[in-house]
């Protein structure tokens, strides 16, 4: 059936073909630059945080001028130093790493940013670092499989961890309970967050990122502009293929059949070099010599009667 029907229907249904083989690849590169976009955010905001920390660490802890109910490990007074505002005595609290990072963590949560972030491990200190559902199963991941990464696209959110390695600067607060600061086990107790190596895997970055489905995203990039582009060529090469190809055939087929039944036909080879290589050219050429030589054939039948 297929092959019976006209040039026109071919060329439409070939033409549809065409564009869902497109649309496909497509769809495929698309589906490999977004979820590649997506990890390179994640991976960035997990650097930062990364190096966030490692900037409180080299310290060992941070101390901020705050509040008085701001949470911290230990405070100190001084008294010969004075907030300009209204001449209080000064007091400075300290943060560990985990404490500012948690801390950070919070004030992100808070903001705009599409990017949120937390730390937390299966041994935790603070429970408010306790794990969730997905985060457990990240860190058993990348603990029992031994990865560096695990990724999985959740309701609606991009989420992402990767492994944490306790430093030498991080066992002082979580090696042996005995032997860590005393404002450490006062404010968290002794049962969680201890028992770490050098080198153990500490916890996760978490970083949560908004994940629209693929085909919302597709029309980000394949707008009514381009679409419309599509459908205009579509339509040109339509017209190309009515008025350059299917029209012409159709004439050169009719003038065949009459040349055939012996009638007298106008061919229009005006237009038609010998050395043409526009195959419809070649095709009126071969049609006109068909012409001659049945005219020939015909004069030579009635002469020799």
């Amino acid at each position: 059936m297929f092959k019976n029907s006209s040039l026109i229907f071919r060329f439409s249904v070939l033409f549809v073909l065409a564009l869902l083989f497109i649309g496909g690849a497509y769809y495929l590169v698309l589906s490999q630059v977004y979820y590649s976009e997506l990890q390179r955010q994640a991976r960035g905001m997990a650097d930062n945080v990364d190096a966030f920390g490692k900037w409180v660490s080299q310290y060992g802890r941070v101390w901020v001028k705050d509040k008085s109910e701001t949470k911290y490990l230990s405070q100190l007074k001084f008294g010969d130093i004075t907030d300009g505002s209204n001449k209080q005595p000064v007091s400075f609290y300290s943060k560990n790493p985990a404490l500012a990072q948690r801390e950070f963590s919070e004030v992100v949560a808070k903001s705009t940013a599409s990017a949120k972030f937390r730390i937390t491990s299966d041994n935790w200190m603070n429970p408010a670092n306790k794990p969730d559902t997905w985060e457990t199963e990240a860190l058993a991941a990348i603990k029992d499989r031994g990865q560096d990464e695990y990724i999985q696209i959740l309701d609606g959110r991009y989420r992402y961890a990767r492994k944490m390695v306790h430093a030498a600067s991080c066992i002082a607060c979580h090696g042996d309970p005995a032997t860590a600061p005393s404002d450490v086990t006062e404010q968290y107790g002794t049962e969680r967050g201890y028992g770490f190596k050098v080198g153990d895997v500490a916890g996760i970055i978490s970083v949560s990122l908004p994940a629209e489905p693929l085909l919302m995203a597709s029309f980000g990039v394949l707008g009514p502009i381009e679409i419309g582009l599509i459908v205009l060529a579509f339509v040109m090469l339509y017209l190309f293929m009515h008025f350059g190809v299917a029209k012409p055939i159709r004439k050169l087929t009719r003038d065949a059949h009459l040349i055939s039944l012996g009638k007298p036909v106008e061919l229009d080879l005006s237009d038609v070099s010998q050395n043409s290589r526009n195959e419809l050219g070649q095709l009126a050429l071969a049609i006109a010599r068909l012409r001659t030589s049945m005219d020939l054939a015909i004069r030579r039948m009635k002469q020799g009667r």
